[in-house]
């Protein structure tokens, strides 16, 4: 898909219709794709940017619409795993969407780094929704769920929403330079948050062997 193109033709609909429709729109969308459409999520969040940066919406409005629309995509995809158990995968509308490869990675990533998983696959498009839909139809805790997928949120949701503000008032000659400073500050905020857990977990194991007889 040309996310150039798909970002310049959502801003000419979007921003031709009133501001309210317009959040009720970024949820929708961010929803959709939640639910494992092959849209860019991504993409629609650095719309949303800009579309605050031409004054069509608030940019706390932006960044709220934003929030909840991953967060209910999200939401929605765990609870049917809960609800349906990896049946989830068949029910029409989705299964042409799960891929048995997706389906095996998303197993084989939530066996190996337990609920933790559900922080990470927010910085892992293409197979998150796999994962969100596999940690509720493996037993993960709902509470557990919400924290680790809600902290993500709050990075990744404001990341995508202030670059595209900050290339708004520049848009035909920005996407690319939006789209690649975006790529590599995800990177350096996953490494970062990478690096303070193995920090954690070395610690923790340094503390356990030091009180051992």
């Amino acid at each position: 898909m040309d996310f150039s193109l798909y970002a310049s033709n959502s801003m000419e609909v979007v921003s031709q219709l009133p501001s309210p429709v317009v959040y009720g729109t970024i949820v929708g969308v961010l929803l959709v794709c939640g639910l494992g459409l092959p849209v860019p999520e991504d993409i629609s969040l650095l719309v949303a940017g800009l579309l605050a940066a031409s004054g069509k919406i608030s940019i706390s409005g932006g960044l709220i619409s934003g929030f909840v629309g991953v967060l209910a995509g999200d939401s929605i995809l765990f609870m049917l795993g809960r609800k349906f158990g990896t049946r989830v995968f068949s029910l029409p509308g989705l299964r042409r969407f799960f891929t048995p490869a997706r389906l095996l990675a998303a197993e084989i990533k939530i066996k190996k780094h337990g609920p933790l998983i559900c922080f990470v696959a927010r910085f892992l498009p293409g197979v998150r929704s796999a994962i969100f839909a596999m940690s509720g139809a493996l037993g993960v805790r709902r509470s557990t769920f919400l924290l680790l997928d809600g902290l993500a949120a709050l990075l990744s949701v404001p990341l995508w929403v202030y670059v595209g503000f900050w290339f708004g008032n520049n848009f035909d000659d920005a996407m690319g330079g939006a789209m690649a400073m975006a790529h590599k500050l995800q990177i350096y905020v996953f490494s970062g948050l990478g690096m303070l857990i193995v920090g954690y977990a070395a610690f923790r194991l340094l503390r356990k062997r030091m009180k051992q007889p």
